[in-house]
């Protein structure tokens, strides 16, 4: 019965990870008016949360190895819900970015620590039906994050932080209870691949977020050395590239979450600050999206299971994806049903691609695959959403950001807008590529675990 209890409150914390990445895209006006601060600071608020998230991740297998799993969890958890506080009584914008980044610190903590916990808490034979119910709430969480944000940004924008602290104490309690210590090794941490990440990231998204010359610089004059602790200890495992599938699955997710994340953001703004509705309206109107994912989720996982043929269920939804984000961009009509058809299309594509990147290597590297797979995803969440202030740079006046509380009725923000989800959709349908690529290596060889997780190939003649 306690391995049920260990489910809930991993559970819990991923979905409360996954929602902070996406609940404050509603509350984007109400804090720019609050703070008077441009798009490019607000694009900083999201970002460094999810930049600070994806960097624990790499070192994270080493620190459970070495703290193990249950000390390590609530040491995130507890940072994750102290730092909610700070970013809710936030007295400026400055010291929001800063709370934020160590929140995104927790939150990675928790994500990388969640699928460890549960496999040692599950039996072998329900470890897959848990995991599974772990990795949906990620993207459930992301999903229902502008929903719950247009809701409590009704009463006061802070209260979208605030509920993370008595949720988090709760959870904290359960986890003290519940979860098992786990055995503890002399692992060695290698942290210099994640801090070249971070030290790499910074300068560059702020330096695409801003159109800042300096800040471009200083990254490019830091990426030889990124480039070197890349090499010298990867952030994500030579053992896993040696998989193809894994490979071409890695690149088809990554092009494929620049349209993912982007179309929540790009239409909170468009609905917002354009239309002018409500926070709670803005998120009604964006419902249609996380609606079809919910209930799609379980569809593709169902069809690869019962049919196989992963690749191509893939393909089939990114495809609906793209181009129905493609055509948001295009008419900007006709939204709820084409956010209804591009979320369908996004969970036809996660769940074969996740099933199928988990168990590229097998049994005994799930969690790196798993780990690895979110640090590609959020990167491509990273790179897009960072581009938005690009595209309104591009239609601003006068080569000026245009401030976020100066943008309704703007018509240089449909234009950007427009622009920007036909650009993210473009490089997401790039990820059909590889997915093709993937379908033709399986028309020859077929590659699988076996229920004992032993990696076999079979030829066909």
């Amino acid at each position: 019965m306690n391995r049920y209890y260990v489910l809930l409150v991993t559970t819990l914390s991923t979905l409360m990870a996954a929602v902070d990445s996406t609940i404050v895209y509603l509350a984007l006006p109400e804090i720019g008016e609050n703070f008077q601060t441009n798009v490019s600071n607000l694009t900083l608020v999201i970002v460094i949360y999810i930049i600070s998230s994806t960097v624990m991740l790499a070192p994270a297998i080493e620190i459970i190895k070495k703290f193990g799993n249950r000390e390590f969890y609530i040491t995130g958890f507890s940072l994750f819900t102290a730092s909610s506080l700070f970013v809710a009584l936030s007295p400026g914008i400055n010291f929001m970015i800063i709370s934020r980044f160590f929140e995104g610190i927790g939150a990675g903590i928790m994500t990388a620590t969640d699928i460890p916990i549960i496999l040692n808490a599950f039996p072998q034979e329900e470890r897959g039906r848990a995991v599974g119910i772990n990795s949906i709430s990620w993207s459930v969480g992301t999903l229902m994050g502008p929903l719950l944000g247009g809701f409590l940004v009704l009463f006061n924008w802070r209260y979208i932080f605030l509920i993370n602290v008595p949720v988090g104490i709760l959870a904290i309690f359960f986890a003290f209870k519940f979860i098992k210590k786990s055995k503890k090794l002399n692992e060695k941490i290698n942290f210099t691949s994640s801090i070249a990440m971070l030290v790499f990231l910074v300068p560059l998204i702020i330096g695409i977020s801003f159109i800042n010359i300096y800040y471009l610089i200083i990254s490019a004059i830091i990426f030889p050395f990124f480039f070197y602790a890349q090499y010298r200890r990867p952030v994500i495992s030579r053992n896993l590239l040696k998989s193809r599938q894994f490979s071409l699955i890695s690149i088809a997710s990554f092009l494929e979450s620049f349209a993912f994340f982007s179309v929540l953001y790009a239409m909170s703004i468009y609905y917002e600050s354009y239309l002018g509705i409500s926070s709670l309206d803005a998120g009604i109107l964006i419902f249609p999206y996380p609606l079809a994912s919910i209930i799609s989720s379980p569809l593709g996982g169902y069809l690869y299971d019962r049919y196989g043929h992963g690749e191509v269920i893939m393909n089939a939804g990114i495809l609906l994806e793209g181009v129905s984000i493609m055509f948001i961009g295009l008419y900007l009509s006709y939204i709820p049903e084409l956010l209804f058809l591009a979320g369908l299309g996004g969970s036809l594509f996660w769940s074969p691609s996740t099933t199928m990147i988990t168990d590229a290597r097998g049994y005994s590297h799930r969690t790196e695959a798993n780990n690895s797979l979110f640090i590609l995803r959020n990167m491509g969440m990273i790179i897009s959403i960072s581009m938005l202030p690009v595209f309104m740079f591009i239609f601003g006046h006068s080569g000026h950001i245009i401030n976020i509380y100066d943008m309704v009725k703007d018509s240089a923000i449909k234009g950007s807008i427009r622009y920007y989800l036909i650009f993210t959709s473009t490089v997401a349908l790039s990820g059909l590529i590889f997915g093709f690529i993937n379908i033709i290596r399986h028309r020859n060889n077929k590659t699988y675990w076996n229920e004992t997780g032993l990696y076999k190939k079979e030829s066909k003649p």
